[in-house]
């Protein structure tokens, strides 16, 4: 029966990365000190995005983008933004080491053309409506499968919301891919009452296999779109749509905690991705 269990656990798992947060159904208000403390530290990190941004659009060189990524990452761990115990080394390397030197060595072109995307690329972000989705890995496999085995029900059941919870909300990611803009429909006994349609909004900038490739303003994924149906009865349940806009990222969200707190509210990201792209016109249309 274990044995089943086990199984069905793993499958929970691979179910909860999929989950998309319909504004107003999740999330709950903050403590004013919890607000305090998010103020200060979006203050901090809108400065250091919005002065690399400002870099970034004068680069001439993938290398000198590369650079100015590892200047902003050390202000990131300056004010405190880098995970806990990650050092400044560590965290540069993270970023950079899918950025390989057979990319580094390719000519640097730019192009605002951006129907291909990008791939293999350095990507800086600053945009709300923007969920980074974490994937189980085979080494979740063991930790549960132990806990299958030696543990009581109660136990493995609070450790798969506790270890999710974790994962979503660290600012360390690890291949995720990230989900920008959302379409939902809400059914209760067969009657439509609630549509949610977002598009992210914010700025995205890349460097890689394609040169430059950047967006501004109102966007979603552009790689494909995620289809969910959420059944509450066989005449009550959510359907959702998830535009994909990066798949493979490897880097930092800083501020990521106190953002996944709230669906609005705008997320930070920086580091390497290997497939990137967004589109200006809702997919679902």
């Amino acid at each position: 029966m274990k044995k089943g269990i086990f199984c069905v656990l793993v499958c929970m798992l691979m179910i909860l990365s999929s989950i998309t947060p319909v504004s107003g159904t999740i999330f709950t208000k903050e403590p004013s000190q919890l607000m305090i403390q998010r103020n200060a530290q979006y203050d901090e990190t809108e400065k250091i995005f919005n002065y690399l941004k400002g870099n970034l659009d004068t680069a001439t060189t993938k290398q000198d983008a590369l650079f100015l990524i590892n200047e902003a990452i050390v202000e990131l761990y300056e004010h405190g933004l880098l995970p806990n115990g990650m050092t400044v080394k560590r965290a540069q390397r993270l970023v950079a080491n899918g950025f390989s030197r057979s990319v580094l060595a390719q000519p640097f072109r730019s192009n605002n053309q951006n129907n291909s995307g990008n791939t293999n690329c350095l990507v800086v972000g600053m945009t709300n409506h923007f969920i980074f989705r974490p994937f189980p890995t085979i080494l979740d496999i063991p930790i549960i499968e132990y806990l299958v085995f030696e543990s009581n029900f109660s136990e493995y059941f609070n450790f798969i919301a506790w270890f999710y919870a974790i994962r979503y909300s660290s600012s360390l990611k690890l291949g995720p891919f990230a989900v920008a803009g959302l379409y939902a429909n809400q059914y209760e006994n067969g009657n439509l009452t609630n549509i949610e349609n977002y598009s992210a909004s914010g700025w995205i900038w890349t460097i890689g296999m394609n040169g430059v490739k950047k967006w501004e303003g109102l966007f979603y994924g552009g790689l494909y779109t995620r289809y969910t149906k959420y059944m509450y009865n066989d005449h009550s349940y959510i359907e959702a749509w998830d535009p994909v806009g990066i798949k493979g990222f490897v880097g930092i969200q800083p501020f990521c905690f106190l953002s996944t707190l709230d669906y609005d509210s705008t997320r930070f990201y920086i580091g390497f991705a290997r497939e990137v792209n967004f589109t200006y016109s809702p997919p679902w249309i």
